[in-house]
């Protein structure tokens, strides 16, 4: 099955600020007027956007309809999570472009897990082209449904507050991605806030209860509210967008392998782990690796980038 939409990229600038993305591009109203939206290329994530322009996407509350935290959850009840999203990047996505969004079925598989139980992943793809027809961005997501709840006195569930962080990395970005071996550490956020949380719900469209509802959250095991996946990833994508800009960005996707809560601080970590000339010039792939103040990563991946 596949389900085709239209959307326009306008709320660049909502969704750079909710990941922290300080680009002066995104907020110099001067340089709009004189030279048009058209110049502002969008941060990597900025696709998962699109559910804004979807008026039946299932995390959105509606008027009328009773909101999921307002219900009590079933024992047995799967909960899904969103675990890895990739990105790849035919050109640049700018402001003013209008796309149509295709969406199709994936692959499904299971693991059992020691602590979740049985886990069943599935994936989903989604093409976005421009009014000429030609294929602007490709994305794939994988979700995990989990058959048990957490242990809330489980350390993988309890929130990342802690008075004795591990200290910030001081590594100064470089000016450009040239070498093998290259590495640099951005500190991104010094405490995510319920406020940081939903500002990223409000610029997405995803308000997904787990992330929103407090009382949701609880009810299904949790000590609370935590950040969207996707937030954790938004904000791991400038340590590659910090050093070489938007626009260089070929691919870029990973693994959300732990939870952000608020009270937790965010450094990520990057390392030129290839640089090579194929059809799109020289190339470098970058690692990246994103920890909270305890130290424990919460989200790994990967970006192919534009040396120059």
């Amino acid at each position: 099955m596949t389900c085709t939409r239209w959307w326009c990229t306008a709320p660049t600038s909502c969704s750079s600020r909710a990941v922290g993305d300080r680009t002066a591009a995104f907020y110099d109203v001067d340089r709009l007027s004189a030279t048009g939206p058209d110049t502002l290329v969008a941060p990597p994530t900025f696709l998962m956007a699109a559910d804004h322009f979807d008026p039946d996407h299932a995390r959105r509350p509606r008027p009328g309809s009773s909101w999921a935290g307002t219900q009590e959850p079933s024992p047995t009840q799967p909960v899904g999570f969103h675990t890895e999203q990739h990105f790849v990047f035919h050109r640049p996505v700018r402001t003013g472009d209008r796309l149509t969004v295709t969406r199709r079925p994936g692959g499904s598989w299971q693991k059992t897990g020691r602590r979740a139980g049985t886990m069943t992943f599935s994936e989903t793809h989604l093409h976005f082209h421009d009014p000429t027809g030609r294929l602007v961005v490709e994305t794939r997501w994988v979700q995990a449904a989990v058959e048990r709840r957490p242990d809330p006195t489980s350390r993988a569930a309890a929130p990342g507050t802690d008075p004795s962080r591990t200290p910030r990395g001081t590594g100064t970005p470089p000016a450009d991605v040239v070498a093998v071996g290259q590495h640099w550490t951005i500190p991104l956020i010094d405490e995510v806030t319920p406020a940081t949380i939903a500002m990223y719900a409000g610029a997405s469209g995803d308000f997904h209860p787990l992330h929103c509802d407090d009382v949701y959250a609880r009810r299904r095991g949790y000590p609370g509210v935590f950040a969207h996946g996707m937030y954790t990833m938004g904000m791991s994508g400038r340590a590659v967008t910090d050093v070489v800009g938007h626009e260089r960005v070929l691919a870029f996707g990973g693994r959300i392998t732990g939870q952000v809560w608020p009270g937790d601080t965010l450094t990520a970590r990057a390392r030129v782990t290839d640089v090579y000339d194929d059809t799109r010039g020289t190339v470098a792939d970058v690692a990246v690796t994103t920890t909270n103040g305890h130290g424990a990563a919460v989200f790994d991946g990967t970006a192919t980038v534009r040396t120059a």
